[in-house]
């Protein structure tokens, strides 16, 4: 009688430990469950430019201007009527605001510099110019028929960008009636050698895979460029439309998500002009005529 009692009461003692166990067991867990439903509707992770450390980026040098002065445009012969400009010449580039340095890396020995450009072509046209420390290379560039941003690639025949080297850039605006100077933005641009492990991820992924590396890498120009490039082949795709305005943000240049990208612009003639026979505020400030 007494081992009976003594068995019962052992596994009593077994099933009441055993409650927690099974309780605990039935507890909801922190983990990840599977998504459902439609994955566009999932969240997505924002894109976004990483600074380069340390900012801004080495050798960037004398302050830039991301944002020309206002214009009251080009006189028109056919209407006889001067156009009060309502937006500005702006430069898609990071701006580091403490130091005043408009700068940008890149991977390309011939990159694209991006602009958005409230002139038109019946008006106005453009002289993008390289500088360094030999000499300054002037780039005559048509713009498009209605404002918007645009591209200016360096052309096959210009020297391609060296590494190690910082590059000065203006882009100036100008009137076609009398070639007067309207406004102008100005920067930097740096070519980059990427670390092999970067190299070897960009050749294996997409290009839109590869706007994200070159976001999070600090490499400005390719990312820009890249995904622009995108949206001007797939210009219904929403997703690509959120990582432009995810890219833009990142810089403060939000106000510029909406402005449409333009098949534009190519440069017409280049002409070069040693830092030796630079005079003048006009050739020190890339505004040197041909």
């Amino acid at each position: 009688m007494t081992n009976s009692i003594k068995l019962s009461l052992t596994i009593i003692l077994a099933l009441i430990n055993a409650i927690p166990a099974q309780a605990q067991l039935a507890k909801p867990t922190n983990s990840v469950q599977p998504a459902t439903g439609n994955i566009s509707q999932q969240p997505k992770n924002r894109l976004i430019f990483q600074t380069p450390p340390p900012p801004p980026p080495p050798n960037t040098g004398a302050p830039g201007q991301r944002r020309g002065g206002g214009s009251r445009g080009c006189l028109i012969e056919t209407t006889q009527n001067v156009q009060l400009e309502s937006k500005l010449l702006v430069a898609l580039v990071p701006e580091y605001s403490s130091l005043r340095v408009v700068s940008g890396l890149t991977t390309q020995q011939r990159p694209t510099f991006w602009f958005y450009v409230p002139y038109t072509s019946d008006s106005s046209y453009a002289k993008l110019v390289i500088e360094d420390e030999k000499d300054q290379t002037f780039y005559k560039t048509s713009l498009a028929q209605s404002p918007g941003i645009i591209g200016v690639t360096l052309p096959p025949t210009s020297s391609p960008l060296e590494i190690g080297k910082q590059y000065r850039w203006y882009f100036n605006i100008y009137c076609k009636q009398n070639n007067k100077f309207l406004t102008s933005v100005e920067g930097n641009v740096q070519l980059l050698a990427l670390k092999p492990n970067v190299q070897s991820q960009l050749s294996k992924a997409t290009p839109k895979q590869q706007v994200a590396l070159y976001a999070a890498n600090g490499i400005w120009y390719d990312a820009l460029t890249t995904l622009a490039n995108l949206r001007r082949t797939f210009r219904q795709d929403t997703n690509l439309v959120s990582d432009w305005a995810s890219l833009l943000e990142s810089v403060d240049l939000q106000n510029l998500v909406t402005e449409p990208i333009l098949d534009c612009c190519k440069p017409e003639a280049q002409t070069a002009i040693t830092q030796a026979n630079i005079t003048g505020e006009a050739g020190s400030r890339g505004q040197g005529a041909f």
